[in-house]
């Protein structure tokens, strides 16, 4: 049970993580570092995705 609320929270952290980087992409005014930022919200966007999607899955057949 505690490791669940460990992912559960490491999951809401890199979230919120992606979400301030998702920022600087938005906000930034030079091109190069907003496409290199845009790289890396999308880079750290799938692992997040697909761990969020195999929680779903296992709290289904759970």
């Amino acid at each position: 049970m505690k490791e669940k609320k460990q992912l559960i929270m490491f999951s809401i952290l890199f979230g919120i993580l992606i979400i301030f980087h998702s920022l600087q992409v938005i906000f930034n005014p030079f091109s190069f570092v907003k496409n290199i930022s845009l790289i890396a919200v999308i880079a750290f966007s799938i692992p997040l995705g697909a761990f969020i999607r195999e929680l779903f899955i296992l709290k289904k057949k759970g």
